[in-house]
């Protein structure tokens, strides 16, 4: 290493250069830094895709040199996997945010309030989502990152279809996996047609897990939050 090569700024416990950024510990230089080139990869991974992404794309828009960047990542997926464990806490955090949900009125807001707040999410980190369907089935890893950041979602959701007493030959548990993978894949469709998101869409997606998932009424129409 050159003088000249940028140094991040790193604590006594940090580890060695190259390891992925979600094990290590850095300073507020340091940190910085990292933001840049995650914002960055983003930026890039929702341009080219992540198969087509490449470290000189990522480090030309986090104005910021190839040095740099294997300080911070030994190579790209290392990159990838600490995007994903961003979108997998904030998957992890749609846990809390499940409320009562009843049959009635109530029960329909509280439900339409937490797709928003998934569909918010969602979009935010749509293009690591992306990347992260694609190499999930592939990579033993990816596919145990999945399965941690929704089984709270889906513990919770599955509670709350129990507590408010399904339709006949509704398993809570079945309903809100079935639920969870209706929401995702119904984003990754409209993204692929680039249909929007929109009140419209949240409010049927709602009304049909309302009905079909926690026993409201079918003659109800759904209210506008």
């Amino acid at each position: 290493m050159t003088p000249s090569q940028p140094i991040p700024e790193q604590t006594s416990t940090d580890t060695a250069a190259g390891e992925p950024a979600s094990r290590r510990t850095l300073r507020a230089q340091g940190q910085k830094t990292l933001r840049k080139l995650l914002d960055a990869a983003m930026v890039v991974f929702a341009r080219r895709g992540y198969q087509a992404a490449r470290v000189d794309d990522i480090v030309k828009l986090a104005r910021t040199s190839h040095g740099t960047f294997y300080l911070y990542f030994s190579n790209k997926e290392d990159l990838l996997r600490a995007l994903i464990a961003e979108a997998a806490e904030e998957v992890r955090a749609l846990d809390g945010l499940i409320g009562e949900i009843g049959p009635d009125e109530a029960g329909w807001k509280e439900l339409r309030s937490w797709i928003e707040a998934f569909s918010d999410a969602w979009l935010r980190h749509a293009p690591v989502l992306k990347a992260w369907a694609d190499l999930v089935m592939s990579d033993a890893g990816f596919g145990e990152q999945a399965l941690s950041a929704v089984a709270g979602v889906i513990t919770s959701l599955a509670r709350s279809i129990a507590r408010a007493g399904p339709p006949p030959g509704i398993d809570p548990v079945a309903g809100a996996e079935a639920a969870v993978v209706m929401l995702e894949r119904f984003h990754f469709l409209r993204q692929f047609s680039r249909e929007p998101i929109d009140d419209a869409a949240l409010d049927t997606l709602t009304t049909i897990l309302h009905r079909g998932l926690f026993g409201a009424e079918i003659s109800r129409h759904p209210p506008r939050p």
